[in-house]
């Protein structure tokens, strides 16, 4: 699923600027531990004891928990590399069938009386503003992030909010996500968050409580002359000034020029042309 994700490059939607108003005390313009970092990496397959010790050489790394035990995240922390754990947040795949057996129907969300299936990735969309969905979540974060010693969640699928919804069903379910944020803040406060995508969601709810935003791909071609990109990262600038967060880029093309654009506006970058589960 995650694999594909990265192939197909998606791209949401992103309007509406973020109104003035007081931070939030979960972020706002506090010290940030991404502030410092250069490179990172996306890996989400199994390792061996070589990955292990090649995931320590970058600053910060996003893997998928189920894959590692505590001892291993110890080993790459070792060297002062940060560590960031994979959960969906909008959506469940098929493939764990151990995590999709504890749902309940009310966590799903439904359209003209129907669950919504994403047949490419086999999941499904689910509903963030279900309290048992939340729960299910949060007891994922504590059993194989918080438990086996990360730094910090990586939250994919936010922007399935954007993507997906309007009106008052947005309203909520951006709410059920500020609410979920909000729980993740309460309970492990030294953890730090990325939220994929999502940028208006971003804008209008969930900045005070995310260290940083990724934004795949950022190819050169894709970006440097289209306006809607350079609004995006103008909103972005401006969002880095108002809450310290950072921007995550990833290109899958033009590795040289999509490097430069990045580092051009301050930006994080990582590029592969391999996706995330190959090495």
């Amino acid at each position: 699923m995650k694999a594909a994700r990265f192939i197909a490059c998606l791209m949401f939607a992103f309007a509406a600027f973020l109104p003035n108003g007081a931070r939030a005390m979960e972020t706002g313009n506090m010290p940030n531990v991404l502030n410092s970092m250069k490179s990172y990496k996306i890996f989400y397959n199994a390792p061996n004891s070589q990955i292990i010790s090649q995931l320590g050489t970058y600053d910060f790394v996003m893997i998928e928990p189920y894959h590692y035990t505590a001892e291993q995240i110890q080993k790459i922390k070792a060297s002062g590399t940060r560590v960031f754990g994979y959960i969906s947040t909008m959506e469940a795949a098929n493939w764990n069938q151990q995590l999709m057996a504890q749902f309940e129907p009310q966590d799903y969300f439904y359209r003209d009386g129907e669950k919504v299936h994403f047949a490419q990735w086999d999941s499904y969309l689910m509903d963030i503003a279900s309290p048992h969905y939340q729960q299910i979540l949060m007891s994922e974060i504590e059993k194989n992030i918080a438990a086996k010693g990360f730094d910090g969640i990586f939250l994919d699928t936010v922007g399935d909010i954007d993507n997906e919804h309007s009106g008052t069903v947005l309203q909520t379910q951006r709410e059920g996500m500020k609410m979920f944020l909000k729980g993740i803040k309460e309970t492990y406060p030294g953890m730090a968050l990325i939220q994929n995508w999502g940028f208006e969601t971003l804008k209008t709810t969930t900045a005070p409580y995310v260290n940083a935003i990724m934004w795949e791909d950022f190819n050169y071609s894709t970006v440097a002359k289209d306006q809607w990109s350079l609004d995006r990262i103008q909103d972005l600038q401006t969002l880095h000034s108002q809450y310290n967060i950072e921007v995550l880029t990833v290109s899958c093309a033009e590795k040289t020029k999509s490097t430069q654009l990045a580092q051009k506006y301050g930006f994080i970058h990582y590029h592969t042309n391999r996706g995330y589960d190959i090495w």
